[in-house]
């Protein structure tokens, strides 16, 4: 049976090096240029063929290393996220809030080094950096009262909430390059017809509700500079209100 999940490929280390002639390039050599070339030009950009030119070998080359493009990809996925997984442990004496808040950012700049990322789709690979990164993120909400359901809840729906933000900035970013209109231009444009045209305040009564209350006033409430951290911010607040007597936020590091 295959390994359609490339658990051997992620977990079983170094290919053999085998008889014969000695292989022209390594696996991490490999991985490199894979990811150089992601980054540069996206995941759908990708080709076994590419990434050996980009080497300089024949592309059967590349086989002796990585069995096939879908493993290579996976293979890029861990090595991006081991560049974060050594820093995003919850520091002594941190508490969860800051821990939670400075890994959430930590993933968010990832992505932006490494769009490419989000691309994969939604099933990260069950790899050493991946499960890491995952099991860093548990740390911030452990020993402050929640139960372990509401402490794994938590932990998922900030890397989900990161996840969401960084894809709907890349789709911007996209929109903005197909297009050459930025975010506040495009809003400026729309602004000048809509709202007194078309708009109509009964049919959509907690928009207009808001409106007048001032909810829309602040300039940057839909701008993408700061939407992370306003985002984070307001769904650490709800956690906060359900850390229960004697969780103290102040961690060791540990379980």
């Amino acid at each position: 049976m295959a390994d359609e999940h490339h658990l051997e490929l992620l977990w079983g280390g170094e290919p053999p090096s085998g008889r014969g002639r000695p292989a022209r390039t390594t696996r991490e050599q490999v991985v490199a240029a894979g990811i150089a070339r992601a980054d540069a030009g996206g995941l759908h950009e990708l080709s076994m063929r590419q990434v050996a030119a980009d080497l300089g070998v024949g592309v059967m080359s590349l086989y002796t290393q990585v069995e096939s493009r879908d493993g290579l990809v996976v293979l890029m996925i861990d090595r991006a996220f081991a560049e974060v997984t050594d820093t995003l442990g919850r520091r002594d004496g941190e508490p969860w809030r800051d821990a939670a808040a400075r890994q959430a950012r930590t993933l968010w700049d990832l992505y932006g080094r490494h769009p490419w990322i989000l691309d994969h789709g939604h099933r990260m690979p069950m790899a050493p950096h991946v499960l890491a990164l995952e099991d860093a993120f548990y740390t911030p909400f452990l020993d402050i009262g929640l139960p372990a359901s509401a402490s794994a809840n938590a932990a998922i729906a900030l890397r989900s909430l990161v996840t969401g933000l960084a894809r709907d900035s890349r789709s911007e970013q996209d929109q903005v390059r197909r297009t050459g209109v930025g975010y506040a231009e495009y809003w400026s444009s729309l602004n000048a017809v809509f709202w007194d045209r078309y708009f109509d305040e009964e049919r959509y009564p907690a928009m207009t509700r808001l409106w007048y209350a001032g909810g829309f006033a602040a300039e940057d409430i839909l701008a993408g500079e700061g939407i992370l951290e306003r985002a984070v911010a307001a769904y650490l607040d709800g956690i906060a209100v359900r850390v229960q007597p004697g969780g103290t936020g102040q961690g060791t590091g540990g379980a």
